[in-house]
């Protein structure tokens, strides 16, 4: 099983460089383009990290795996939603996304919205971002509240 977490020391990121970091992952979650998660890593100079290349290559395999150039993809939205992480980090508050999009070159499936999401999770300490992962288990809004209503 792959890691999906980058856990930094506690003195690594600073309350500014935290909120930066936050606000460039959130332009990057807006386009879902691959180019600007990779130079997230590398702005943020992530490298160190033990398993930063396992997180990373999670995030551009997601990304990748829905743009095509050859079929020509047509980004159409992107929304983003709290959840909660259902297995690793159990009720841990996660920001995911779901994007829609179609593909304008293949005949076949030329009117069909496909959609994918992902979701990633945070962990502070004083401000200072510490812990950075990819959830692989998050409830979307539908199946939170399904939860809510059993309680």
């Amino acid at each position: 099983m792959s890691n999906t977490t980058i856990i930094l020391d506690r003195e690594y990121f600073t309350a500014e460089i935290t909120k930066a970091f936050l606000r460039d992952l959130e332009i990057a979650c807006k386009t879902m383009e691959p180019v600007l998660f990779a130079k997230l890593f590398i702005t943020y100079d992530l490298s160190f990290v033990e398993d930063y290349k396992e997180v990373l290559s999670t995030i551009l395999n997601r990304m990748e795996s829905w743009n095509n150039l050859y079929k020509e993809t047509e980004l159409l939205d992107v929304k983003q939603f709290d959840s909660k992480c259902m297995f690793c980090k159990i009720g841990k508050t996660v920001k995911a996304y779901r994007w829609t999009y179609k593909y304008t070159k293949d005949l076949k499936n030329k009117n069909i919205i496909f959609g994918q999401s992902i979701a990633f999770y945070f962990d502070f300490d004083k401000d200072r971002l510490i812990e950075f992962g990819v959830c692989n288990g998050f409830l979307d809004k539908e199946e939170m509240n399904n939860l809510n209503s059993l309680g």
